[in-house]
């Protein structure tokens, strides 16, 4: 177990941070860009923007994607013409996705919603704060579930469901 006051200081730093992050962005501004950038469609184009001409199987492994939806990302992706596909030379079986030049400078301005302060981080400082970040939503999560098991409050049971959706998008989360 963690020394008390490293765990004091370490929810000091995390209520500075909060209040810092509310100053540095302005969430209204960019939300519909955070939401493209990150969830469904917007992973795609980010795994495409790395590494392109990915095939649909890929883009299902790395971005942890049912094949389902993966599929349907694509076309709407396709539809707007973000992203083309074309049937594999070596295996006419396996469909391969690349980005458009279209695909390509939307990514680029939606990237833009990056905070400069995550930009101070190695890519395996991220996978740290990554992997710390989701050992503590999950137990916020345990602990929000033990305080009230049955969420009957429906301010908390719609704040829950939001959250579960935003960070969970694939998953489809119901609630009474």
């Amino acid at each position: 177990m963690a020394d008390l006051m490293k765990q004091g200081k370490t929810a000091g730093k995390l209520v500075e941070f909060g209040l810092l992050q509310n100053i540095a962005e302005d969430d209204s501004k960019h939300q519909s860009d955070y939401k493209m950038l990150f969830q469904g469609q917007g992973k795609i184009l980010l795994a495409l923007s790395d590494h392109d001409r990915l095939s649909q199987k890929d883009l299902v492994e790395r971005l942890d994607l049912t094949p389902q939806s993966t599929a349907e990302f694509v076309r709407k992706l396709e539809k707007k013409g973000f992203v083309s596909r074309e049937k594999s030379v070596a295996d006419k079986r396996v469909t391969i996705v690349s980005l458009t030049d279209q695909g390509r400078a939307e990514t680029q301005k939606r990237m833009q919603v990056i905070p400069q302060y995550l930009r101070v981080l190695t890519d395996q400082e991220l996978g740290q704060l990554n992997r710390i970040l989701d050992k503590v939503n999950e137990r916020m999560l345990q602990d929000i579930q033990e305080e009230d098991p049955t969420l009957h409050n429906k301010y908390h049971q719609l704040m829950l469901h939001h959250v579960l959706n935003k960070v969970h998008p694939d998953q489809s989360v119901e609630h009474d």
